[in-house]
């Protein structure tokens, strides 16, 4: 097990995995809208719809964070120093 490798770099992945969830989700958001019938998202007509659309992304990205650093800990355990 690895723990020092573990303690310097948990933030680096949860801002990598952070980042990478919401500009993801934004892009898909951004081309959902332009679609005639969106897949993903409503189409935003008011503040209530784009508010939820909005906190949804971010949710979705503090999860993607947080995969990320389940993964750096899966990491650390198959990992010596």
């Amino acid at each position: 097990m690895n723990i020092d490798y573990f303690k310097k770099s948990w933030i680096k992945f949860y801002k990598r995995g952070f980042m990478m969830g919401f500009v993801v989700l934004t892009f898909i958001l951004t081309v959902d809208q332009f679609l005639q019938t969106p897949l993903f998202f409503s189409k935003i007509t008011d503040i209530k719809v784009f508010m939820f659309i909005i906190s949804t992304i971010f949710f979705a990205a503090v999860f993607c964070g947080l995969l990320a650093v389940i993964f750096l800990s899966l990491i650390m355990i198959a990992t010596k120093k």
